[in-house]
């Protein structure tokens, strides 16, 4: 196996985990939707990342974040 088909085999592999993690994200999102602010703010210190990608973005959606 050459370099460049191993550099191949672990992108994809990244993307493929990627992927899943966006998938376990968008579900918990839904989920997150219905707590309060102080659990997702705990999430963001102390989840995996899909929990962080999550409660990042319920809490973006609530206007956390924005500069204006």
């Amino acid at each position: 196996m050459g370099f460049w088909e191993t550099v191949g085999g672990l992108a994809k592999g990244a993307v493929a985990n990627m992927e899943k993690t966006q998938a376990e994200a968008n579900a918990l999102a839904e989920e997150y939707r219905n707590e309060d602010d102080d659990f997702l703010k705990r999430k963001l210190k102390s989840g995996n990342i899909a929990q962080k990608f999550a409660a990042t973005k319920v809490l973006k959606e609530r206007g956390y974040g924005s500069q204006s």
